[in-house]
């Protein structure tokens, strides 16, 4: 038993000696490699620390200006990183509208001198009478000078002795207006001094201050006939001027549907108006009076309407038993002015003026070529002048006629003359 138990316990203590000769080798290596694991990895957590306390403290380089500028193109937009925000802050206040010029307007002090106040300004509808073609017949002028008034008496520029007549007129109580001979798209002939489409700028506004020098207490002028004339803006333009630098009004007789006349003198900053109804058209005292009651309804419904007859006998006689009734159905006779002046204080007015309609119920719309986009032609017939020659433009044939080259040789007419129309007696 004990040599047995002896050689038990060697036989133990060589095989510990032999595990441990192979184990603690293991352990020293394990513990040296942990060991050196941690003090690498401690290493570069100091160097990281340090270089975060240098860049700190230390001062900005110095940076070339070339070495300032960006690696793209000014005109590429620079889309920042998606995390970074701007700063909330107050919303830059909005931009203020840019503000409107407004529309130019002319002095009215040469026809505001020149005006006709009427002695009493009633409650209702205002009417304002025009009666053309004055001068010629001066025995039909003096009856029309002896309706009561105030009437708004057009002398036509080349009638004998224009301005003699024009003042009798003008002490009677009636405005004077000039009555401006235009051509037409007819062969009619519009008489002497007219302006026509193909006549120079400066001779077309030599012509119209000529005419307005011998009506000297005239507000303005109206068209006689000119439905051509009226359609061409270009035409148009140095007549407008003269009555601008003169302080006028223009009335547009509208004897074309394609007149562009009161759009554009609008459009300058004229004092300005639109006739409403044709009296005469048919000269018979039954169609004359069935237009003043159209002009009756018309003032009613609007407030104010314009109205234009000429010298005829029927004409004459059918105003003659109208007027004094006007005052019991409402309706009040003024000069033109008086609706100008009306029209010239009121924007809507004045956008009423160009497009020749009233702005409560306008009337069927027709094809005009205007200054502005559409117009309506007025209650009322076209002119004699335009019922067979002057048809209502539609289609291509609505733009305004092209302006032909100067010098170009003046139209020949071979329509009746009007100065002989009203025979002097």
């Amino acid at each position: 038993m004990t040599t047995r138990g002896a050689s038990g316990r060697r036989s133990f203590l060589r095989d510990f000696g032999v595990a441990s000769l192979i184990a603690v080798p293991l352990a020293l290596g394990a513990v040296y490699g942990w060991f050196n694991g941690e003090t690498a990895a401690a290493g570069p957590r100091v160097q990281t620390v340090a270089a975060a306390t240098d860049l700190a403290s230390a001062q900005p380089p110095v940076v070339s200006p070339a070495a300032r500028e960006p690696a793209f193109a000014a005109s590429q937009p620079v889309v920042p990183y998606f995390e970074i925000r701007p700063t909330a802050g107050p919303k830059p206040a909005p931009e203020p509208p840019a503000a409107v010029a407004p529309p130019p307007r002319v002095s009215d002090a040469g026809w505001e001198a020149r005006a006709v106040r009427p002695p009493r300004v009633r409650a209702g509808a205002w009417v304002a009478l025009v009666i053309d073609d004055l001068g010629l017949d001066r025995v039909r002028a003096a009856r029309v000078a002896a309706l009561p008034g105030p009437l708004t008496m057009a002398f036509m520029s080349y009638a004998g002795e224009v301005g003699a007549q024009a003042a009798a007129a003008r002490q009677a109580g009636h405005e004077i207006l000039l009555h401006m001979p235009m051509e037409p798209e007819g062969r009619e002939d519009p008489g002497p001094g007219a302006v026509l489409v193909g006549m120079a700028t400066a001779d077309i506004r030599t012509r119209v201050a000529a005419a307005l020098d011998r009506l000297p207490m005239a507000v303005g002028l109206n068209n006689h006939m000119g439905s051509r004339f009226t359609r061409d803006a270009r035409a148009m333009r140095p007549v407008l001027d003269e009555l601008a630098a003169r302080g006028l009004l223009f009335v547009d007789s509208r004897t074309s549907g394609g007149s562009v006349a009161a759009g554009l003198a609008v459009d300058m900053g004229l004092a300005a108006a639109g006739r409403d109804v044709f009296l005469d058209n048919e000269i018979d005292g039954n169609a004359v009076r069935k237009q003043l009651a159209e002009l009756e309804r018309l003032a009613t419904r609007r407030g104010m309407a314009i109205a234009i007859g000429h010298p005829h006998d029927a004409t004459i006689e059918a105003l003659a038993a109208w007027i004094p009734t006007m005052n019991s159905r409402g309706l009040q006779l003024v000069p033109v002015s008086a609706i100008v002046r009306g029209l010239r204080r009121d924007p809507a007015g004045r956008e009423a003026i160009a497009m020749g309609a009233s702005t409560a119920e306008p009337p069927p719309p027709v094809r005009v070529a205007s200054s502005r986009a559409s117009a309506l032609a007025p209650v009322g017939a076209a002119p004699a002048e335009t019922t067979a020659a002057d048809p209502a433009p539609s289609g291509p044939g609505a733009a305004a006629a092209p302006v032909p080259q100067n010098p170009v040789p003046a139209p020949t007419f071979s329509g009746e003359q009007p100065w002989l129309r009203y025979p002097a007696r």
